[in-house]
């Protein structure tokens, strides 16, 4: 009888091991595959959130930031793709484990069923204890999410306000571009220039200098679509806001200016400094 009570002994104690080393490879992958779950839930967010911004900024803003976005978009794919193959991996080392032990773990006479009860009860008592701890760092994890949600949300508020300032800026660019551009329109139309009216309708380019002076250049009349290519016109506009110095597009001659006002200290006294 006591070599029965053994062999049935020592069948137990085999069979146990082989499940409590299946019970811990479970336990394991499956907090791990919960935790890679959230990663990888956050990367599909941040990839999505990478490519509308892309779509927006090529559509709409700097398309120069387009290609960075979207680089990140994919970088976020590429992350997310990598922790669900990680997932799948844990996943399949659980299924092979139970596969195993249903293999190796010994045929018990029922005569043990009590024992195999108690056990059981004892493991059930363990899992419980390990899902209730479990569900604390999830809800812990989930804590984490609202403070990020939150935090994305204060960033894409700043995103916005950055966005409509770059726009106010814009904008106050193309007006004073459109200021300086009426001024040598008049400036033409008060010369009679025989080129009058190459800047109606056309683009000019208007370039603050870079000494301080406040003064801005205006090319215009050019063989290009930015109005400063060969024989283009050349106009100078002060700090005031007046024009010190015009010459009309396709003029040949650097005397041929219709209003310089250094003319006299540039060519003599008594030169004309306007030619209208």
């Amino acid at each position: 009888m006591n070599r029965e009570f053994e062999a049935m002994q020592s069948a137990y104690s085999c069979r146990d091991s082989v499940w409590d080393e299946y019970t811990q490879i479970r336990d394991r992958n499956n907090s791990k595959i919960e935790s890679l779950k959230h990663e990888a839930d956050i990367e599909h967010r941040a990839m999505q959130e990478c490519f509308d911004d892309a779509s927006s900024a090529y559509q709409y803003g700097d398309k120069s930031e387009a290609p960075y976005l979207s680089q990140q978009g994919y970088e976020h794919r590429d992350r997310r793709n990598a922790l669900n193959a990680e997932i799948s991996e844990l996943a399949r080392e659980i299924k092979q484990a139970k596969a195993n032990a249903e293999a190796l773990s010994p045929k018990i006479d029922s005569s043990g069923f009590n024992r195999a009860k108690s056990s059981f009860e004892q493991a059930k008592s363990r899992h419980e204890s390990a899902q209730a701890e479990f569900n604390a760092l999830k809800n812990q994890l989930y804590s984490v999410k609202d403070d990020f949600d939150h935090l994305q949300e204060r960033f894409k508020q700043a995103q916005a306000e950055f966005n409509r300032k770059l726009e106010e800026v814009k904008s106050e660019q193309n007006s004073k571009k459109h200021q300086a551009i009426d001024k040598v329109n008049m400036a033409l139309i008060k010369s009679n220039a025989h080129y009058l009216g190459t800047i109606f309708g056309q683009d000019a380019k208007v370039v603050p200098k870079k000494d301080g002076s406040g003064k801005i250049d205006v090319y215009f009349g050019g063989l290009n679509a930015a109005g400063d290519g060969i024989g283009h016109g050349h106009a100078t506009i002060d700090a005031n806001g007046n024009v010190t110095y015009l010459r009309d597009a396709w003029a040949t001659d650097k005397h041929d200016y219709l209003i310089d006002e250094n003319a006299d200290k540039k060519y003599g006294a008594g030169t004309e400094t306007h030619r209208f």
